[in-house]
């Protein structure tokens, strides 16, 4: 590094799909605890049914389906949100979705819950500074 030049701080997010299927974020440069906190306040609003040990599971949300949804009249779903520490400054989240819409059958499972995780993980992003 130059003399006088000064430091580069940046907060690295790289979003990927495991092997699972299962939407994960990589959170560089920013402490557990605050992923952390940043994860508990992206759930807000869904009932939890546990917190703690780096796992939080919800349970059921009845909602109104979102735009670009399957046209059902209502939606149930629950997350688990995996929050995990691989590095000082290196924290992996992943999020799961299941979701059912309710149609004139019935409640069918929901294949496609992509945006669904890629909202939660937009809410878990620390914010910066």
């Amino acid at each position: 590094m130059r003399r006088g030049a000064a430091p580069l701080v940046a907060l690295l997010l790289m979003v990927a799909t495991t092997e699972a299927g299962v939407l994960a974020m990589v959170v560089a440069d920013a402490p557990y605890a605050r992923v952390w906190d940043a994860a508990v306040r992206a759930v807000e609003g869904y009932p939890i049914e546990r917190a703690g040990e780096g796992t939080i599971v919800t349970g059921w949300l009845e909602r109104p389906p979102r735009e670009g949804e399957p046209p059902f009249t209502r939606v149930l779903e629950r997350l688990t949100v995996r929050v995990e520490s691989s590095a000082r400054l290196i924290t992996r989240v992943t999020v799961d979705v299941e979701a059912k819409g309710l149609g004139a059958g019935g409640w069918v499972p929901i294949e496609n819950t992509e945006p669904a995780e890629r909202a939660i993980l937009a809410r878990v992003r620390p914010n910066e500074g």
